[in-house]
């Protein structure tokens, strides 16, 4: 679609946060201005399993799970993009999703979503059913979201981005394409077309009158 970025590589995103940091919405967003790339939502993906599966409301997990990693994979060998809008809260969960991206020759994103847990929990009690990114969501009470915190893994070791769950999605989407940027998953001159200019503008290379680079002011890190 025009004026869509466009991933030169296939991509695997994975998000981190506590219910209510805004994962969905952002993926939701982000997906609308990537081509070729999906957002598998785990929480539109359950609701139809639970229509689907002979009628019933519940399901094996193992069920969930299984289904979930087939369509990440079917999408990422056709080169397909994939947002995973899913509970990583456990390292093994997001080093077998790395794993599966870079079996298919994918670039594995972590992206971690930084919110206070008190603001967090607060949003889930106010979620409208009439929006895309609340439609399906899962309600918690208060024991079942400290027990979700208390089984999360903070990223250590690994390769991830930090937005703030409180920033506008235009902030957020600054550091996502810049690091996209770094994997050489989106072109320089993609994302400068993408991001307001003063944002990137250390990005851009200076030259001489003739066109010789002068310098780079940053290293993206």
């Amino acid at each position: 679609m025009s004026g869509k970025l466009i991933p030169s590589k296939p991509f695997l995103l994975l998000l981190y946060g506590y219910p209510g940091s805004g994962k969905t919405l952002f993926a939701r967003q982000l997906a609308d201005e990537l081509d070729n790339t999906v957002h598998l939502n785990a929480d539109k993906l359950k609701h139809d399993l639970s229509q689907e599966i002979s009628g019933e409301s519940q399901y094996s997990s193992n069920i969930f799970k299984t289904v979930q990693k087939y369509m990440a994979e079917e999408y990422l060998s056709s080169g397909i993009s994939v947002i995973l809008d899913t509970p990583v809260t456990k390292k093994t969960q997001r080093r077998t999703f790395r794993n599966l991206a870079i079996s298919h020759k994918s670039v594995p994103l972590l992206v971690w979503i930084q919110i206070d847990p008190e603001s967090s929990f607060n949003r889930t009690k106010k979620r409208d059913r009439r929006k895309n990114e609340d439609k399906f969501a899962s309600e918690y009470s208060q024991e079942q979201f400290q027990n979700i915190l208390n089984i999360s893994q903070n990223p250590d070791n690994e390769d991830f981005v930090v937005i703030s769950g409180k920033h506008t999605y235009k902030s957020q989407r600054v550091a996502i394409l810049k690091k996209l940027y770094e994997l050489k998953v989106i072109k320089l001159d993609e994302s400068i077309k993408s991001i307001v200019k003063p944002e990137l503008v250390n990005l851009v290379p200076k030259f001489h009158a003739r066109g010789d680079i002068l310098r780079r002011n940053i290293s993206i890190r």
